[in-house]
Order: C-alpha cells, then structure tokens, then sequence
C-alpha cells in the first residue's frame, strides 16, 4: 500500500475547498449535496496516480484527471462528455473513519478513491489511525511486507504482537489487500513485468506499485 500525497493546498479543484474551508469555518455539518463530486473524485485519483489507494488496482485512465480538466476557477470539467463514457473509472469515494461521515462527509483529509469490490466489503468497520496511506509519517516499509510467494501482504515481521494483530486486522477487514481476485490480478500483472523485464521487452508500471518495488529490487519509482 503506496504512501500517498494528498497535500491540501496543491488540490486542483478549488472551489469545493472554498465550500468546504466555509463549512469547517463556522462548524456546519456538511450537506449530501454532490456539487462538487467529478472533482473531487478526479482529484483524489490524481494523487492515487489512478489506482486504488489501498490495493493499487487500476481503476481510472491518466486522460480524466490531467489538470487541463480544471479551469482557472478550479471546476472540473470534461470537454468532451464522450471521452468520461468511453473512459470511466472503476473506484468508489471511500471514507477512511466511517464515524466522521455524519457531520463532515467531504473532509478531504478523510477521503480516497478504492475498488468498488473493497468498499462493498469494508462497510463501516472501525480502523487504525496510523495505518492511513496519507498520514504524514506513515511508510509501508514499517508496517508492511510482502510475502513474493504467495503475493500475500503480511504484518511486517519486526512488529510486536499487538500491532501485528492491528495490522492483519486492517490487511483482512479494512484494506482487503489479499482479496482473492485482487491478489490473483497482483501477482498475474507482477509476472507480466518481471517477464519483460527479463526479455528486454518495454513495460510502464502503472499499478501495484508497492508489489512491484519488491519483486524487482532494482526497480525505482
């Protein structure tokens, strides 16, 4: 599971950070109002680098989060309604602390984009802080490894017990990072590169970034 970089400030669509600053401002509780939903979905993939934020699944295409979207307002906008049908995305807005959603349910910092199959599955279970992708100090190196065999995510085997427990909590029951099809797809496209690689062939790493840094040591994001 990638660290991610959702840096507030450096957000592309603006005006729902005018909405939202103006909603925490006062301490209004947010409205289910969808205004603002293409841009903030577009730019959460944007820092996801289009892929799941906690399985790294592909879900959406470069084309519908390239900054030429947003106009100098900061609204997203698709020139073209076409290309959006021809190239739609396959992720859900997940809210990391479900107990947050009631009064601010478009917090950024509580928002990402995942698979479709994982938020079905997770539902509103409870979760560990220190394991969201985005915190300031959180690495995958210290909490996770990958088992290369089994293309398996364990608890990283320095942990204590504990945390081991609160970490193979969050990899079966929050994050699903060894769900059946998504581990099969994992290690399928793991395989494919390390093929390439081998022959010479031209490859683009463009998911399962974690995965891959792994199994191909002198693999450099």
């Amino acid at each position: 599971m990638q660290k991610i970089d959702k840096d507030y400030t450096k957000i592309l669509t603006t005006n729902y950070k005018k909405w939202v600053d103006a909603l925490e401002a006062t301490g209004k509780k947010h409205p289910l109002s969808k205004t603002y939903y293409d841009g903030i979905v577009m730019d959460l993939y944007r820092c996801q680098k289009g892929v799941c934020a906690y399985t790294e699944r592909f879900l959406c295409p470069p084309s519908l989060y390239e900054a030429r979207h947003w106009t100098n307002e900061g609204v997203y906008q698709i020139e073209d309604p076409e290309e959006f049908t021809r190239t739609d995305h396959a992720g859900e807005l997940e809210h990391f602390d479900p107990t947050l959603k009631e009064n601010q349910y478009w917090l950024w910092d509580n928002l990402f984009m995942i698979d479709a199959r994982v938020n079905s599955l997770k539902s509103n279970k409870s979760v560990v802080a220190y394991l969201k992708p985005d915190s300031l100090d959180y690495t995958t190196e210290q909490w996770l490894d990958y088992d290369e065999q089994t293309h398996r995510f364990v608890p990283n085997t320095e942990l204590d017990e504990e945390k081991a427990k609160e970490v193979q909590y969050m990899i079966d029951h929050v994050f699903y990072l060894n769900h059946g099809v998504i581990r099969i797809d994992r290690q399928e496209y793991v395989e494919k590169i390390k093929m390439k690689k081998t022959f010479l062939q031209p490859y683009k790493i463009d998911r399962y970034f974690t995965a891959i840094k792994v199994c191909l040591e002198d693999f450099s994001l």
